[in-house]
């Protein structure tokens, strides 16, 4: 991957704030959307996709069941250039990852929680409730990036995590 490709799939990772999951459900394909934020440990170059859950919601329920999920991340449609960029030239990012529900007393619960509450400061009050949960996405095997019409390309873990770069957002 060239570093302009790079560059604009970390802004993308880094960027926005919701995916769209897909799980399976009851057998069957399932899509939702949740927001993320992006945790990344240098010491162990791990990368994360870190979402916060209530079990009560079909997906987390589906998650605990198939933890095998993807993540779908988009460029937004909005914007001066919407006319001129048909939306099958949105950069854009499939992300084949495991779900990993993250307890408290789990060693990284606090700097996962820390990444998800610097993006998303008004769920503090959620992290009270008993019913939400932390999951933890760790990318597993190649995800695919459209970097633009016709800039299609497979992107290993390792390419995911020198594109991010290790900045949290």
């Amino acid at each position: 991957m060239d570093p302009a490709a790079s560059h604009l799939l970390g802004e993308l990772i880094r960027g926005r704030s919701v995916a769209s999951l897909a799980t399976l459900h009851v057998g069957l394909p399932f899509a939702s959307m949740v927001p993320y934020a992006v945790w990344h440990d240098d010491a162990t170059e791990r990368l994360l996709l870190v979402t916060h859950v209530s079990r009560l919601s079909a997906h987390t329920r589906d998650m605990l069941e198939t933890p095998q999920v993807c993540l779908l991340i988009t460029a937004p449609e909005t914007g001066e250039d919407l006319e001129s960029v048909p939306p099958q030239a949105l950069p854009r990012v499939s992300i084949p990852a495991v779900a990993s529900f993250i307890d408290r007393e789990h060693a990284d619960y606090s700097s996962l929680a820390l990444a998800y509450l610097e993006k998303f400061p008004f769920a503090a009050d959620w992290f009270q409730l008993g019913d939400f949960s932390i999951v933890a996405f760790a990318p597993s095997g190649s995800a695919r990036f459209i970097a633009g019409f016709a800039r299609a390309m497979t992107v290993s873990v390792a390419q995911l995590r020198a594109a991010i770069g290790g900045a949290a957002t």
